[in-house]
């Protein structure tokens, strides 16, 4: 696989989807009163279920990049560890304000 490839998809493609469940997250608190908010989980649920296999392919990159088993910078690594991140802090906000 092209090293540009690989790094769209095990970095830049979890990156993009964390910014899509980051977004919604957002729009779903300031924009929709709390009773329309709960008929609006199952959207949530399907983005935080891609949040998770977010969070399985980035923990995987991060233990590669950790035991050196990948070669990379550390902004790439960096990037694997907020990949991982990004979901869990978004399930927390969800769960605190609503």
């Amino acid at each position: 696989m092209k090293l540009s490839v690989r790094r769209v998809l095990l970095y830049y493609l979890p990156l993009a989807i964390n910014l899509v469940l980051v977004a919604y997250l957002v729009w779903q608190l300031s924009q929709v009163t709390s009773f329309e908010r709960d008929s609006r989980v199952f959207m949530f649920a399907v983005l935080y279920g891609l949040g998770g296999l977010v969070v399985a392919v980035s923990g995987v990159i991060a233990f590669l990049h950790a035991t050196d088993q990948i070669g990379g910078s550390r902004a790439y690594y960096a990037l694997a560890l907020f990949n991982m991140i990004i979901p869990t802090a978004s399930l927390l906000a969800m769960l605190y304000m609503t």
